[in-house]
């Protein structure tokens, strides 16, 4: 069953994720001279929850482990 829903952010940083390659910014459907890096995600366990700032918490603060809850 589903008790309620949540929002993970990836966490870039202590996964080492890296930017690879510069992509051309596009307006209106035609490339601009600026450019964007596009990340290069890497596969970790690595995520972010602001359990303290949600309705939930008391949901969510259930299930995480205690080693992680500092």
């Amino acid at each position: 069953d589903i008790i309620c829903v949540i929002n993970l952010q990836h966490n870039c940083v202590d996964s080492q994720c890296t930017d690879t390659i510069e992509e051309p910014v596009r307006q209106e459907r035609l490339e601009t001279s600026r450019t964007k890096p596009i990340i290069q995600h890497k596969s970790t366990p690595h995520y972010f929850i602001n359990a303290y700032s949600i309705h939930n918490y008391d949901h969510i603060n259930s299930v995480i482990p205690e080693t992680l809850r500092d």
